[in-house]
Parts: C-alpha cells; structure tokens; sequence
C-alpha cells in the first residue's frame, strides 16, 4: 500500500517523533524495541538468521533505537535454550552481523545481557534433568510453587561469593565483547525472575552475607559491582542502561516503588546512563509486566490501592517508571503496551523520556513509521493474544510467532514480497482471517483479486471469537478493522452477501482460486442430540451473525450481558480453546457451567500464559471440568456421561452447548475440481486450526500463487 504524502512537522506526535541522545547515541525518535526473548539463536547461542531478518526490518520500519532479546553472558548456568549468547569471543562475529544489519537502516542498537540465575534452562525439558540453577538463595517449596509455574521440584544451587564474584567478570567480559560487535550500548537485564533483580529482591534474596536482604546497600551490591565492572571494561563513553523492576507487587517480600528509587541512584551514581523501567509481581499479580494482561481474566480480586485508579491499556506500569524518574537525572524510558499516543502524553507529563514496545513492534515492524506519517489506520494491530509470550517461555524449537504477523520469523523480511512474474485473476472465497491475509498478500504481488463473503460482514468467525473472548483486553475487533481497510487501499474487489458457487465461477473465470470458506461443525452422534436442550455451535454462529449484521462485536458482546439464548444450567461439550472460552463467556454472565471433555487434558489451544490464569479463575467462579469423558446420550434431564473412573453420571443442564473443534470442509473444493485452472483450499476449509493458523495459512497461499 502506498504511503501517503506527509510533512514531518505535522506529525501529532512531536514529542515521540523528536530526534534526542543516550549520551552520544543520537536516537531519531523516543520509540524504542523494548527486549523480548525471541527464541531464534542457534542451539549454541549464535545469532540466528531470523534474528538479523527481524531487527533489519524493525530498524527499516523507524524505531528510535532496538534493545535485543536478552543475551546470555554464562553458558549454560546464565541463559535458556535458543537465546543469544555473548559468553565467548566466537559469538562476536555473529553478534556483528546483527549490528551492522541495524546499523545500515540508521538505527542504533544496544545488546542486553542477562544471567538468569534460577530461571537459566527452565522451563525442564528431556536432558537437562540433573541441572541446577543457581540463585542468589534456595527457596522454599511453597515459593517455588509460586515462582516455577506449580513446579517445587525445581532445584536451586547457592551462589557461593567466589562464583557471584566470576559473574561479575563474566558480565563485563560480555560488556566488552558487545563493543567490540559493533554494538552503541549495553543493557544489564535487572529485571523479571533473573539474576541481578534475584538480589535486589527479597523474594528471591535469603543470604544473611554481604550480598543478602540485611540492608538496601546489600541487595544492591551485586548490581553495583556488575555496573562498575562493565564500566571499567567498555569505557566512559560507551552506552551502559539497566532494565529495573520498578517495584514487585503480590508479596510483602516485594521491592516497593521508594527502594527502587534508591537503588537507581545508587546505579546512577555507578554511571549507568539510562534506566528502562517495568514492574512485576507474583501471584495475582503475576502478569502485571504484560500489562493489560494483569487484568485477564478479570483483575485481581482485592487490587491494590496504588493500582486501582490505572486502565491497564493505558499504560499500566508508567507509574514505577516516572516514580525512577523523579530520582534520576538520566533518561528514563517506560514499558507496557504503549503506542505513540500514550508515549506523547506520557513524556509531556514528565512521566518518562522515552518509551519502549514490544509486541506492537511484532505485529507490525513499520508502526513507528506509519504512526509518524500518519498512517496508524496501516498499522497491523496487537490483539494482546500472547501467543508471542508463550512461545518465548515454552518454544524449544520454532522460536517466537505472531498472531496477526506470519511474515514473523519464517526467513523473510516483513512485506518484502516479490511480485508476481504474471499477474493473475485470482478469486478468493470467504472474509475470515485466511482469505483476507491471502487476498492482501497477493493484491500487494500485483494480482486483480476479487474476494466473496458469502455473509453480509467480513471477519468470519474472528467475529464470534471477538464477542466470546471480549473486548476489553483482546482487540480482535481492531485486526478486522485494520483487514477492512487493507481491502479498500489495495483495490481487492469485495463482494458481501454472495456465496460463490460453479456457476458464479463460471461467470467470473479467474485463473486461481482460493478457497478458505472455513470448517465445519463436528455433530454430537449420541441418542436424544435433537432435543431442545442441545445448541450446536453452527446454531450459536447463527444467533451471533444475526446481532453482528446490526451491529459490531463490541455492541453485540455488551448485548450479551443483558440477554442470551442459553439457560442457566449449562454443560459444555469439548474442553478445548472453543469450550474453555466459552465457559469465561458464560461464567461472566451468570450460568453455572460444566465443560466436558473428551480428551485427557481441557484448554488445548489457549496460549499457556493464559491457560494458567483462565484455568484456576474458571475453577474459582464455580465450573467444573471433567475430562476423560464419554458421551451416551441426552435425556430431559441433561447430559449422560461416563465418567473417567468409568461410572456413568447425568450431568444436570438446562442447555448443552456443543463446541467441538471444526473440522475440514471440502465440499465446494470438490465442486470446482476441474472448472478452474489452478485450485487451492487454506485455512479451516483444509486443516482446522487457530487464528495463528489460518493467518499463517493465508500468508502462505498469497505468496505461493
């Protein structure tokens, strides 16, 4: 899509948009990548291709400056599978290729080191059963618990002082082999559950010695000797910053606001040059460093005052970032689903000199130049699904994906396509997430595409996901939207209302088409499946396409807390993403719920970092959740199961809800076998699967034909 004509001086976002320093780094806007653990380095921690890919295309796309994925500086005591390493002189020659790919797109670029400390090769996988993370103390069973996602089995090891002493030599050996990379700066990652925070918090911190949780002057020392030790190593006038946990919430033991601010000073007086703030937290506070996240499914029961007069999509965590900068002098840059707009607000108010994205820089690299050219209705958005977030928790292999971005990763700079050696009459049939990402991507190759909803709306069923899901968190609303608008400005010819047919192929003889009509409902073959009781999930979509032709998902969910087709007694039959989320739905809506399932496990397909918020809430509103399940039929009274254990049991409902996982629908695939020269089925029509999938499917298709 063509960018339109701007004038730099009218950007909305002065203040965002102005050029300013990190001592001699000059940073052509206050917009920087925040770091995020990609998962994309070689299994010995070299740079891996999709790393220089991705951070070329982001330097090209207008960032102000890039802080990488967090980069080992001890291997493998300090790091965790398929992160960059920087823990020997044979790592420089690929940590170079990446600056240089940055530097080419005038865009300064600074390497974050990190030792994880008792977070180093988690999560446990086959073969690495017999190590041990080291940490700052042991911890008890109930913290660990708490910390290692349910797991006490973790082991931890005690830093003697003759090891915390190697550390910080391994720290600044790291720091020095950055510069000598070509690297503007480094960032010491004092953040999250790794090593450096682990010292400065009491949660982590248990050691009665110097470097213990006597005093704040304790706590701190590590990180000043880290500091003073790279320092030394790199030069005065090198860039030296510091991720920070501006404060830690959900447990007395937590760093408070006023003891980061302390400690900052100290760091300053130490000469770190800038200070990058987020906030963390524990238990119910868990997710408070992804934002919005904190308040999924809902927020914590029992909010803390400090945070209770704070929109989590408006900037969550700028409170512990302009409290750092009220004690520093240096700039301080804050985190936390920010976008321009709130970064323009934000920095006229004094809360901050900068601010850093993350996952918005994922789903769409160009943001920062298409916010300043006046472009945002370009921008691909973020639906806050963390898939992102999962995978760099949990990927052992593939390494980080995007929802909304499948050019993410898969070897290829983002919208660098190539065009189309003949361009073509192509013909896509349905709007869902699949035929509009495969209509884009082949209408900007130079093909005429002509894409057919059979519906009066485009979206498909990322309308139904929008209203179940809700919209307070999850902008999935905002990706059809920003779908609508790719359409329009790329001259797709879109016809609503028009199921596609042999015949109308024959009128309109494309030379390809591509089918991505979605699934099918998978039926519930049990005796008394015709009683009133049951609503299969084709009837459900029905019910929804008819409020969404009146109005959009976000009116229709809203519409949903006042009336719904279903009783009050319901049992929900599949235990997967579509019944899990459909039991949230519910839940917030005053049913009693129970999900069936099958299988051996429920939540299949809901990203992990979720799963273990949504799974104790739904168990805290009241669902029960059975699996193992056997269906024998349907009797006035409900739902007749057997059980696990094998006995069988009626399960009391007013409506059973039928949300089993689509399946393939190959029926008009078989229509049009032999009347069109080139033929292709993608997405649910083909292979059922996620929203990831389906965009990753469309993707493909639209750079294949």
């Amino acid at each position: 899509m063509a960018a339109r004509k701007w004038e730099k001086s009218m950007t909305r976002y002065s203040r965002v948009f102005e050029s300013w320093q990190i001592k001699d780094v000059r940073l052509k806007n206050r917009i920087l990548k925040t770091p995020q653990d990609m998962k994309w380095a070689e299994l010995d921690g070299r740079i891996g291709r999709d790393h220089l890919d991705y951070y070329a295309t982001l330097a090209r796309g207008g960032v102000g400056a890039i802080i990488t994925d967090m980069t080992g500086i001890a291997d493998p005591d300090g790091t965790v599978p398929r992160s960059p390493s920087a823990a020997s002189d044979a790592m420089i020659p690929g940590l170079r290729a990446l600056s240089d790919a940055v530097h080419q797109h005038d865009c300064p670029i600074f390497l974050q080191l990190v030792h994880c400390g008792a977070n180093a090769q988690f999560p446990p996988r086959p073969g690495n059963e017999r190590f041990v993370a080291s940490a700052p103390s042991d911890l008890d069973l109930e913290t660990k618990r708490m910390l290692f996602h349910g797991l006490t089995s973790w082991p931890l090891r005690e830093l003697t002082v003759d090891e915390i002493k190697k550390i910080v030599v391994q720290f600044a050996d790291a720091a020095e082999r950055a510069k000598k990379a070509g690297f503007d700066g480094v960032e010491l990652h004092g953040d999250h559950y790794y090593l450096i925070n682990s010292f400065l918090s009491r949660v982590w911190n248990r050691r009665t010695d110097e470097y213990g949780a006597g005093s704040l002057e304790n706590r701190c020392r590590f990180a000043l000797e880290v500091i003073k030790a790279c320092r030394a190593r790199v030069g005065k006038d090198f860039v030296l910053g510091i991720k920070l946990n501006g404060a830690e919430y959900g447990v007395p033991e937590g760093t408070t606001s006023e003891e980061c601010r302390q400690f900052a000073r100290w760091m300053e007086a130490s000469s770190i040059d800038y200070f990058n703030v987020a906030a963390d937290g524990y238990g119910p506070y868990g997710r408070i460093a992804i934002a919005e996240q904190l308040s999924y499914p809902a927020p914590p029961e029992h909010l803390i005052e400090e945070l209770s007069t704070i929109d989590p999509k408006q900037g969550m965590n700028v409170h512990v970032a302009a409290a750092v900068k009220g004690a520093v002098s240096v700039p301080v840059i804050a985190v936390g689903k920010l976008d321009a707009a709130l970064g323009e607000k934000f920095i006229a108010e004094g809360k901050c000199d900068a601010i850093a994205i993350g996952r918005r820089l994922l789903a769409d690299p160009e943001y920062p130049r298409k916010a300043e050219e006046g472009r945002e209705d370009e921008v691909r958005p973020c639906t806050s699904c963390i898939t992102c977030e999962t995978l760099a928790v949990m990927s052992l292999t593939g390494g980080v994906r995007c929802m909304v971005n499948a050019s993410l990763g898969r070897g290829a700079e983002n919208e660098r396509f190539t065009q189309a050696v003949r361009p073509k009459k192509v013909v896509v049939v349905g709007g869902g997430p699949a035929g509009m990402e495969a209509a884009r991507v082949m209408a900007l190759r130079g093909h005429d595409v002509t894409l057919y909803e059979r519906e009066s709306f485009l979206g498909g069923l990322l309308n139904v996901a929008a209203m179940v899901k809700g919209t307070d968190i999850f902008d999935l609303p905002g990706l059809i939207d920003y779908y609508k608008g790719q359409m329009r400005g790329l001259g797709v010819t879109v016809k609503l209302g028009e199921a596609y047919s042999p015949s109308v192929n024959s009128k309109a003889m494309p030379e390809t088409v591509v089918l991505a009509v979605g699934g099918t409902a998978a039926a519930l073959d049990i005796p008394g499946v015709d009683s009133r009781k049951v609503i299969t999930s084709a009837e459900l979509q029905r019910h929804a396409k008819r409020a969404l032709v009146l109005s959009g998902a976000k009116m229709v969910e809203r519409l949903t807390k006042l009336w719904l087709p279903v009783g009050k007694k319901v049992v929900i039959v599949g235990g997967a993403i579509q019944g899990c989320e459909t039991a949230e739905f519910l839940l917030k809506r005053g049913r009693t719920v129970t999900i069936t399932e099958p299988g051996e496990e429920a939540g299949t397909g809901i990203p992990l970092l979720q799963w273990e918020l949504l799974h104790p809430w739904l168990l805290r509103k009241g669902a029960t959740i059975l699996t193992g399940v056997k269906y024998q039929e349907v009797t006035d009274r409900g739902l007749v199961i057997t059980d696990r254990d094998g006995s069988e049991r009626t399960l009391e409902a007013d409506s059973i809800l039928v949300t089993l996982p689509l399946l393939p629908n190959p029926s008009l695939y078989e229509q049009l076998q032999g009347q069109v020269p080139e033929l292709h089925a993608i997405g649910d029509s083909k292979e059922p699967g996620l929203i990831i999938d389906a965009i990753a499917a469309g993707f493909v298709a639209g750079q294949s034909i």
